[in-house]
């Protein structure tokens, strides 16, 4: 997505919350508004937007999405302190920082909302389920797929997103835990953090690869520096094979680079399926029905082969036992 567009987004989903139509508001014929609030404006969630929104329309409910500008912690508070105040009908939370976002969900929930996290796990609030990907399986479902590329031995650098985001950081730790355990000799020699930012991503990977010049291959941890490294490969005639791109996510310009010989393979999640999850969830809490305490929806790894059926194909999704 172009930085214009984004930032066009990023002004829809802030000015969002003034106007949250909230339970009070709820129609003749009893819609819902549920709210779904993101970490980030990020083209990465707009099917979870998409599919909450169109299958919402089949369930009587109507969706409304927020998300800070940029990553700032506080606004997201205040985004929950709106929603709770206005009594959305339920929510549906990934936090940038589950910890300090854990009293506002806890309150929503105090407060009667149906309320789950997504994506990001709140373990130690009081959230009443978690619909997404198991972060950790993820970290090392990626870990076997660079292991296999590199033929069990290499250098691995790696950028990360939000460092206070819960589940980039289990997604690091299931890497690390899988190397050290079945992988010796695969070693990562570097790891650095471009705040889910393009610009301080792109300044972030290009002084890892100058410091590292004999890497075997770079992973970003978040949907942003896939598609920044795909433009510095493009940038210097790269393709995947002496510098390999293993990374995260379907986005466009991953699955453009997998078409290039750029990048090797995307561990994605399964995100178009989260929205109608959310509705689901959600509805059924409201109702006092019970549900699924953890969903793990699962990843995918996409390669040249699979890349144009990946997402019907459900035997690419690989869930691993901890």
């Amino acid at each position: 997505m172009k930085n214009g567009k984004w930032l066009a987004l990023a002004l829809i989903l802030a000015v969002a919350t003034l106007g949250f139509a909230g339970g009070d508001a709820e129609g003749a014929k009893g819609e819902k508004t549920f709210a779904i609030v993101y970490p980030i404006v990020h083209p990465f969630f707009e099917p979870v937007t998409k599919m909450a929104t169109e299958y919402g329309k089949t369930k009587g409910v109507k969706i409304q999405t927020f998300a800070p500008e940029g990553t700032l912690v506080n606004q997201q508070i205040q985004i929950m302190e709106d929603l709770i105040s206005k009594k959305a009908n339920g929510i549906a939370l990934c936090a940038t920082d589950p910890v300090a976002l854990a009293p506002y969900l806890n309150k929503a929930v105090e407060a009667g909302i149906p309320t789950i996290a997504f994506e990001s796990d709140m373990p130690e609030s009081k959230r009443q389920a978690f619909m997404g990907t198991h972060n950790y399986r993820a970290g090392v479902h990626l870990a076997h797929v660079v292991a296999r590329d590199l033929g069990g031995k290499g250098k691995m650098i790696i950028c990360t997103g939000l460092p206070t985001q819960l589940s980039l950081n289990e997604r690091i730790r299931g890497i690390k835990e899988c190397l050290a355990a079945n992988y010796p000799g695969v070693q990562i020699v570097d790891l650095q953090t471009g705040q889910g930012d393009p610009a301080m991503t792109l300044n972030v990977i290009e002084a890892q690869i100058q410091a590292h010049q004999d890497f075997d291959v770079f992973t970003s941890i978040d949907a942003t520096g896939g598609p920044v490294a795909v433009s510095i490969w493009r940038a210097k005639g790269w393709k995947g094979d002496k510098h390999k791109i293993i990374t995260f996510d379907d986005m466009p310009e991953n699955l453009a680079g997998i078409k290039e010989g750029i990048v090797n393979a995307v561990i994605t999640q399964t995100q178009w399926t989260w929205g109608p999850k959310i509705v689901d969830v959600l509805l059924s809490l409201g109702e006092g029905k019970a549900v699924i305490n953890y969903d793990d929806t699962g990843t995918i790894e996409i390669t040249a082969k699979n890349m144009d059926t990946y997402r019907q194909d459900k035997a690419w999704v690989y869930k691993f036992e901890k």
